[in-house]
C-alpha cells in the first residue's frame, strides 16, 4: 500500500531525538509499503531561527520520503489549537501536488492533534481513510483544556480507526466518547539490532563513566510530567552512597531541577548529561545498573522496552500503560507516582538485588518493531478494504 504519515514528532536536524518511536514504526512499515512522511517545520517569520535547516526535501531515508512544509506559528502565545489548523494549511497544497505522483491509499496520523486534526480533514478532501495513533499526552493532557478536548473528540470521531499504545489509553479514550469497534491496541516496540546487552564495563569506558560506582539512569524530557523532581528527592534516601544519578535529556524544567539538587546537597552525585542522539542511548542503558522512570503520566514508554532489550531492570511508576510493560518483579518494580519515599524504597531494593540481565533481555524480545509493523499492516488493510466496500 501507499501510506501517507502525518506527524509533528520526527527526528530532524533541529530535534534529532524527537519522535524516534514514530520514525522506527514508519521505517518498520516501509518494508512492506510505500511510505511518505509529512513532518512540518515550525515557521515564525519574525524569528531568525525558524526553518534554518540546510537539508533539501524530500529526504530519502530507509525507503521513506520525508517532506517538511513550513508550518506558521504565532510569534507569541503559540497554541496547539491554532497549530492544528496551521498543520492543515501547511499540508494541503503539498498533498495536492504529491497525489499526482503518490496516490496514497491511507493517511496515518500520530497524535489526535495537531496532526490527527489535519489528517481527518485531508481524508475528507481526498476521500481516503484516516487512522490515528494516540500516544498519551493527546489523551491525558489535551482534554484538560476546553477547546483542545473538543478538538480531540471531533478528530477521533471522524477517524476511520484509532490505535492506542496501551490498554489504559484505550480505556481513557472510551470514557471521552463512544467509539464502537474503532480502537485497536498496538504497543510501541524496540529495534533489537540496536538495543541489546553489551558488557557494562565496556559501555562505561566508552562513555567515560566510573567502573566502581552504582549508576541510576533516567532518560527523557526534563518536564514536570516526567517526575524527575520526585526522583531527586528519593535519591537523598538511598542506602548506597557510592552511587551516581545520570539524567539524559533536556527540557524547560532543567534550571529548577539543578536548583533542587543544590538544595538537597546532591549536586556532586547528579549529572545533567543533556540530550543524546538515539543511536547513543543503547550505550547509556548498558552502562547503568538501574533505569528509573518516575513519570506522573505516560502512554506506553518506548524507553522502558529499550531498557529491557539491554537487559536492564526498570523502576517506574504505576501509571497508565507502564504496568503493561512491567508485568512481573523479575524485570522491574512499580511504585505509586509522586511518592519519593516509596520510590527510594524501590530503588534501595533494586540496588541490593541480583538481577538476571539475560532473562530481562529475553523478556524484552516480545516488543519488536517487526511484529508491531505486521499488526499495523492488518489494521491498514482492514481500513482500506472497508473504504473500498463503500463504493
Amino acid at each position: 500500500m501507499k501510506l501517507l504519515i502525518l506527524t509533528d514528532m520526527f527526528p530532524s536536524e533541529e530535534e534529532p531525538v524527537s519522535g524516534v518511536f514514530v520514525y522506527e514504526l514508519s521505517k518498520a512499515v516501509s518494508y512492506n509499503n510505500q511510505v511518505v512522511v509529512i513532518h512540518p517545520r515550525l515557521w515564525n517569520p519574525l524569528s531568525m531561527k525558524s526553518c534554518k535547516e540546510k537539508q533539501k526535501y524530500p529526504l530519502h531515508i530507509h525507503g521513506m520520503e520525508i517532506y517538511r512544509p513550513k508550518l506558521f506559528i504565532l510569534p507569541k502565545g503559540d497554541r496547539l489549537f491554532f497549530r492544528a489548523f496551521a498543520f492543515l494549511i501547511a499540508a494541503l497544497p503539498l498533498l495536492g501536488k504529491l497525489r499526482k505522483t503518490f496516490p496514497f491509499d491511507l493517511i496515518h496520523a500520530h497524535m489526535a492533534g495537531p496532526a490527527g486534526f489535519a489528517a481527518v480533514f485531508l481524508g475528507m478532501v481526498f476521500g481516503k481513510p484516516v487512522i490515528i495513533t494516540a500516544h498519551g499526552s493527546d489523551i491525558h493532557t489535551f482534554p484538560k483544556y476546553f477547546f483542545l478536548k473538543r478538538l480531540v473528540v471531533f478528530t477521533l470521531k471522524r477517524a476511520a480507526g484509532i490505535v492506542t499504545v496501551s490498554q489504559s489509553l484505550k480505556e481513557s479514550i472510551s470514557k471521552m466518547a463512544d467509539f464502537p469497534g474503532k480502537i485497536s491496541v498496538i504497543r510501541n516496540g524496540v529495534n533489537h539490532k540496536e538495543f541489546f546487552p553489551i558488557d557494562t564495563i565496556a559501555a562505561r569506558e566508552r562513555l567515560g563513566l566510573p567502573a566502581n560506582r552504582k549508576i541510576i539512569l533516567f532518560i527523557g524530557s526534563l518536564i514536570p510530567v516526567k517526575g524527575v523532581d520526585v526522583l531527586l528527592h528519593a535519591f537523598v534516601y538511598l542506602n548506597e552512597k557510592n552511587i551516581h544519578l545520570l539524567l539524559v535529556g533536556k527540557g524547560p524544567a532543567e534550571p529548577e531541577l539543578r536548583v533542587l539538587t543544590k538544595k538537597l546537597h546532591i549536586e556532586s552525585q547528579v549529572d545533567f548529561i543533556g540530550a543524546k542522539n538515539h543511536d547513543e542511548i543503547p550505550l547509556w542503558l548498558n552502562a547503568c545498573d538501574i533505569f528509573c522512570l518516575p513519570s506522573r503520566h505516560e502512554g506506553f514508554p518506548t524507553v522502558i522496552v529499550e531498557a529491557f532489550a539491554c537487559g536492564r531492570p526498570v523502576i517506574a511508576t504505576r501509571v497508565d500503560g507502564v504496568p503493561e510493560a512491567i508485568t512481573n518483579d523479575t524485570v522491574g518494580i512499580l511504585v505509586e507516582p509522586n511518592n519519593s519515599e516509596a520510590l527510594a524504597s524501590a530503588l534501595n531494593k533494586a540496588l541490593a538485588k541480583e538481577w538476571d540481565y539475560q532473562a530481562i533481555a529475553e523478556y524484552g524480545k516480545r516488543f519488536s518493531w517487526e511484529v508491531i509493523a505486521r499488526e499495523y499492516d492488518d489494521v491498514f488493510k482492514d481500513m482500506v478494504h472497508k473504504k473500498g466496500a463503500e463504493y
